[in-house]
């Protein structure tokens, strides 16, 4: 898995190069303060820190550790050999330190705390003298809640140190989890004369408990196969740091006598990924979203009623369409949630996948009450056969055709407006064909499909036939 980890990293520098030339050249010193952080890729669950070595070995607190992929540590850089590396925890011993500790004597009633001398913090075993006990000094092991501390006692630290070989300039790269970020949409729809509207936001989340400065962004989208955990992680991670808490929220704007926001440019395609540049450094405080408007696609949006169902068997059914919708764009959508508005008023919410540009996407966000269809379906005949044609096979298996009739009844309620209505029936088995094409229907692979346009409080009929084979 390492090895994997290091290999996508150095792909990631050798495809974004130009990108280190942000950094100046004069960097020293050992990176102590990992609030401030050089070139950041920023994807849905993780960040990718990139900064210039300085000092070795490397120093992180453990709280910059707990966020921190401990296997996913490494140096990259156009010619840079690893020969070793190694990753060690410390921590200032608290043997023989003067603490405070609820004596045996205490009772429920009266708790007596004395000062003392812990003897082996790993044990908690702690040297007193109780005077309603013994004269002499007494040892016992108190319990984590009895034990009270003058000072704050130290934390681990985290050491990480390598040795390598290289002729040209190298970076420390790692991952961490509590940087990430989502697209949010707002979809604006009017009268069907007025171009569709699609807003959209970059929503960076600081998930940490402190400030970060970021120096260069970018954001990547798509199909992106990265994990936080993995099976070397130390003992201190957290799984519930994977959660994200919203608490407060900000959008980045500029007010009177402020420095004019980031911006965000275009998407740039890199190896199957989309990158977003963040155009300026920026500023994440604790527990914030931070929010920066992205690009104003041209988006087209057809409307419809959609009745889409499974084949069963013959007999009559009837049910209601869904409020569904046709997306296409012109620049690559990334994945993200998408809340829909009508007439300036909110319809529902979808969540988008990953979308092409130009490609179409469909989506339903709820039952249209007003738009009723009827279904029935009848035999019009039925024959069992051998069926000795597929390869391969020695013996005939049997099959059986049948013709279905079926007729749709379709109704708009509507008093005021015409509604486009699809209807799809998708069918299972061997085969599927369709009687005689008609203007409303045809036939996708195992599945018919019909459209009509319904006027306003009225309702249309349609009929095709089609054989089945299972």
């Amino acid at each position: 898995m390492k090895s994997i980890l290091l290999l996508f990293a150095s792909a990631v520098f050798f495809n974004t190069s130009n990108a280190f030339l942000h950094f100046k050249k004069n960097t020293v010193g050992n990176i102590t303060d990992h609030r401030i952080l050089g070139h950041v890729k920023i994807y849905s669950n993780l960040a990718e820190i990139v900064q210039p070595l300085g000092k070795l070995p490397l120093e992180f607190s453990e709280d910059d550790w707990r966020d921190i992929r401990s296997d996913s540590v490494t140096l990259v850089g156009t010619n840079v050999n690893i020969t070793q590396q190694t990753v060690t925890e410390k921590k200032q011993s608290l043997n023989n330190a003067h603490i405070f500790v609820r004596t045996p004597s205490s009772s429920n009633t009266e708790t007596k705390f004395v000062k003392a001398t812990l003897i082996d913090e790993r044990r908690n075993l702690v040297k007193l003298i109780d005077k309603d006990i013994s004269k002499d000094p007494i040892f016992f092991t108190a319990s984590s809640d009895h034990i009270v501390y003058d000072h704050d006692p130290p934390q681990s630290k985290y050491y990480v140190n390598f040795t390598f070989d290289t002729t040209d300039a190298v970076y420390v790269s790692y991952l961490r989890s509590n940087l990430n970020w989502k697209t949010r949409y707002q979809l604006n729809l009017f009268d069907e004369s007025k171009n569709a509207v699609l807003i959209s936001m970059a929503d960076i989340r600081n998930d940490g408990q402190s400030r970060v400065d970021i120096e260069h962004a970018e954001l990547l989208g798509g199909d992106i196969n990265l994990q936080m955990h993995s099976g070397a992680n130390w003992k201190h991670y957290s799984a519930a740091r994977d959660e994200v808490m919203y608490e407060t929220s900000s959008v980045a704007g500029a007010a009177p006598g402020m420095s004019p926001a980031p911006t965000i440019t275009k998407a740039e395609e890199v190896a199957g990924l989309y990158m977003f540049t963040v155009t300026k450094p920026f500023s994440i405080e604790g527990k914030t979203n931070y929010l920066l408007p992205m690009f104003r696609p041209h988006v087209t949006v057809e409307r419809y009623a959609l009745i889409s169902k499974h084949f069963q068997s013959a007999g009559a059914f009837s049910g209601k369409a869904q409020r569904s919708y046709r997306l296409s764009s012109d620049r690559y959508l990334s994945r993200g949630n998408c809340v829909i508005r009508e007439y300036d008023r909110l319809v529902g919410e979808t969540s988008l996948p990953n979308v092409a540009a130009k490609d179409k996407h469909e989506f339903s966000i709820g039952e249209d009450s007003d738009i009723t269809y009827r279904e029935n379906v009848t035999i019009v005949s039925s024959r069992a056969y051998n069926d000795s044609s597929r390869r391969g096979s020695f013996h005939a298996e049997t099959r059986r055709e049948t013709i279905y009739n079926v007729n749709v009844i379709l109704k708009n309620f509507k008093k005021n407006r015409p509604v486009k209505v699809e209807y799809k029936l998708q069918n299972y088995g061997v085969s599927v064909k369709l009687g005689t094409p008609n203007t409303a229907c045809t036939q996708d692979g195992l599945t018919i499909k019909c459209a009509v346009t319904l006027p306003a409080d009225e309702e249309k009929t349609v009929s095709y036939k089609f054989e089945h084979v299972v």
